[in-house]
């Protein structure tokens, strides 16, 4: 599955930029799994996430255009192509 993740360094880029990943899923999995599994390829992702059950909403974000919980979010219901942003407003 292919991941466009919307990345940004205060530190270090000049401008915010899209960064592409790809991961082979599996059925069942949740967005917040693959972002694990992304951050253990790239130790440099960084995202929010805390209880994993849908109840904090730490790991609220914008997901192919919408906004949602990558914890309780389905990779299945994504498409092949995945877009993630922060929440506008961040």
């Amino acid at each position: 599955m292919h991941f466009s993740i919307y990345r940004y360094n205060p530190e270090t880029d000049s401008e915010p930029r899209m960064q592409d990943y790809e991961l082979d899923v599996h059925e069942g999995m949740m967005l917040l799994e693959a972002l694990n599994l992304l951050k253990e390829q790239d130790e440099s992702l960084s995202f929010r996430r805390s209880c994993g059950e849908g109840v904090c909403g730490s790991d609220a974000m914008n997901i192919n255009g919408r906004n949602g919980l990558a914890c309780v979010t389905p990779i299945s219901s994504l498409g092949s192509q995945v877009v993630l942003r922060p929440l506008p407003g961040r």
